[in-house]
């Protein structure tokens, strides 16, 4: 019944959309084109492309997408131009659209299997621009060509941006290394004493959207086991303490859901819920990252800033998650990769003061040939000359 009354309800609006375009399209003259990040998200690419956009054209017909109660919705109210998902003005945006703009896939698609239906046979056609929301470095299927039908895959990096054009099956002239519009916000910034330590997911017991009611599996993971030992060694704590630090953890978002298994004795260490913090207000006020192999990595190495690899599980990581690209840790990583928790804490009681990282700055800049604050500019250059 429920399935029954979600079909009618989409037949009503995408009916009530069509029979509007006509007044709709009387009053907007100018091209239209969407921008979105997560549903309920705005702190990514999305968000400082839409930004600058507002800022320095606020004459051109762009609009963001987001659910009505995201908790980050006040970051972007004075913009105006804003797009509820699932509301009515939100089926007739998306239709009028000539250009949609997205760090993740379907960003700003209704939920219509009409309107995919409809799209699938060449109607509402539009110009889309994958802008990601991290560095590409593994082989990802659902990332190609023939799987997202995007016609601009943007990279951040002149490696990724290789390796994109020649395995993921797009043409040359589809794949653009502009850099990453939210790179234009990271020359600025003030540290404090902090260390983040921010995990990616693990797709064999899954998350928030991967994943189904596999709590046990996590439990007995080695994910799970290796985290909460660590946010609570006693080497670890003792020396928060005695220098004034703290340390935030802030697994990936589609290992929130797992959160509520964590604890941690000391005060120094904060377990972090997505909404309650923005990332890349971590990422700028954090003097040390930690992490495994999450892309986030990529922003820390472009402020150049030391980073420690925590990897347990490489062996299945690589065959159960993403098969491995062109990224190798050893040989290409921003920091020193280690297996073991005592090894790790020694390391970063060494090296978090230390300045001498040149092996991994030099690395910073090979990788980032495309440096400084027009990422967003490169990326709206592209927007409207297509």
């Amino acid at each position: 019944m429920n399935r029954l009354l979600i079909h009618i309800i989409d037949i009503a609006k995408v009916t009530t959309a069509m029979l509007s375009l006509p007044v709709y399209k009387l009053i907007n003259k100018k091209a239209i084109y969407l921008i979105g990040e997560r549903k309920d998200q705005c702190q990514d690419n999305g968000y400082h492309l839409f930004k600058y956009i507002r800022t320095n054209h606020p004459e051109d017909k762009v609009y963001y997408c987001i659910t009505k109660d995201s908790k980050q919705l006040k970051k972007i109210k004075d913009l105006g131009n804003i797009i509820y998902h699932g509301t009515i003005r939100h089926y007739i945006y998306y239709i009028l659209a000539s250009k949609i703009v997205g760090a993740h896939l379907g960003s700003c698609d209704p939920e219509s299997p009409i309107i995919w239906k409809l799209e699938g046979k060449g109607k509402f056609k539009k110009y889309k621009m994958f802008i990601q929301h991290g560095i590409t470095k593994e082989l990802i299927p659902s990332l190609m060509k023939k799987n997202t039908g995007v016609n601009t895959f943007v990279c951040g990096a002149k490696p990724e941006y290789d390796y994109v054009k020649k395995n993921f099956g797009y043409d040359e002239a589809e794949v653009k290394y502009l850099g990453f519009c939210r790179f234009d916000n990271l020359h600025d910034f003030k540290e404090k004493n902090q260390i983040l330590l921010m995990p990616t997911w693990r797709a064999w017991f899954g998350g928030s959207t991967w994943g189904g009611n596999n709590d046990d599996e996590f439990l007995s993971s080695d994910y799970y086991k290796r985290f909460q030992s660590l946010i609570n060694n006693k080497k670890l704590e003792e020396y928060l303490v005695e220098n004034d630090m703290d340390l935030v953890f802030y697994p990936h978002h589609e290992m929130q859901r797992y959160l509520k298994y964590f604890s941690t004795s000391t005060r120094r260490i904060k377990i972090a819920k997505a909404e309650k913090y923005d990332v890349q207000d971590l990422l700028k006020e954090s003097k040390l990252l930690i992490t495994d192999y999450s892309s986030i990595a990529f922003d820390f190495a472009y402020m150049r800033k030391p980073i420690i690899y925590y990897q347990f599980d490489q062996e299945e990581y690589f065959s159960k998650h993403y098969q491995k690209g062109y990224f190798d840790y050893e040989r290409d990583g921003f920091g020193k990769v280690i297996k073991e928790e005592e090894d790790l804490v020694k390391y970063l009681m060494k090296i978090i003061n230390c300045k001498d990282f040149n092996k991994y700055i030099n690395r910073d800049k090979s990788f980032f040939s495309l440096y400084g604050n027009e990422n967003c500019k490169r990326h709206y250059e592209i927007i409207i000359n297509e």
